[in-house]
């Protein structure tokens, strides 16, 4: 059964990165973390691909919206995607995707997050906090820049009102951005996880992001011994 939304507003929340806002549909359920495919109308922009793709649920299931944030790209479904006014109707299918919170909060939870790739943990975490799920969660975020880091305000101030909650983000290439960063810096590395989370080992792993960093992390987490069987993944293909 696909749900018919409208779209509410859009916005660019960084450079080529944007957001969209839609009216969650009566009975429209879904787990967070999840995703869902969008059929958007024609607005005269075809190409193989279509206008019909899969996007993470940014938003939490306890709000009355659907968000949906993406690195924007000159495809047909992008291109369409930014033409939209306030008011398009567009249809959504029924939620999809495993990568959602621990059902036990006796493990920690590590999410290792880059770029684009917040958009399901931002999702699960307004989720821990307004359900007070109690799971104890550490977020490493990677950006290229500051000007990067989509929800990273939002997320810090989360974590100010969900005690069980640690931001720490970094970036890639401070040397392009005159923005002043007191965080971490470099990619997320074995060494960085190990500094700041003492319960690693015992912690489950969560991974989202474009598929060159989901693949270097699972790497890192392999060289850490940490088994597939904790690793939770999602790729993002930005097409």
């Amino acid at each position: 059964m696909n749900y018919a939304v409208k779209l509410i507003s859009s916005e660019e929340i960084a450079k080529d990165i944007m957001a969209f806002h839609f009216d969650k549909p009566e009975g429209y359920q879904f787990t967070a973390g999840q995703f869902c495919f969008l059929n958007l109308p024609d607005m005269g922009f075809i190409d193989e691909q279509g206008l019909r793709r899969h996007l993470s649920i940014a938003s939490s299931p306890l709000e009355n919206e659907l968000l949906f944030a993406t690195k924007m790209s000159e495809s047909a479904f992008k291109r369409t995607l930014r033409a939209m006014t306030a008011g398009t109707a567009i249809t959504v299918e029924p939620p999809l995707g495993f990568l959602s919170l621990p059902g036990s909060t006796a493990l920690p939870a590590i999410f290792l997050a880059g770029g684009i790739g917040i958009t399901p943990f931002r999702s699960m975490l307004r989720y821990a906090s307004g359900a007070r799920t109690g799971h104890t969660i550490t977020l490493f975020y990677s950006n290229r820049t500051p000007d990067e880091a989509v929800f990273l305000g939002e997320l810090e101030a989360i974590a100010e009102v969900y005690g069980n909650l640690r931001v720490l983000p970094t970036v890639t290439r401070m040397q392009e951005s005159a923005v002043r960063w007191p965080g971490l810096t470099g990619r997320i590395e074995a060494s960085m996880i190990e500094e700041h989370c003492r319960d690693w080992r015992d912690s489950v792993f969560y991974i989202a992001g474009p598929p060159a960093m989901v693949e270097s992390m699972k790497e890192i987490l392999k060289e850490m011994h940490i088994s597939n069987e904790r690793m939770h993944i999602e790729k993002f293909s930005g097409y």
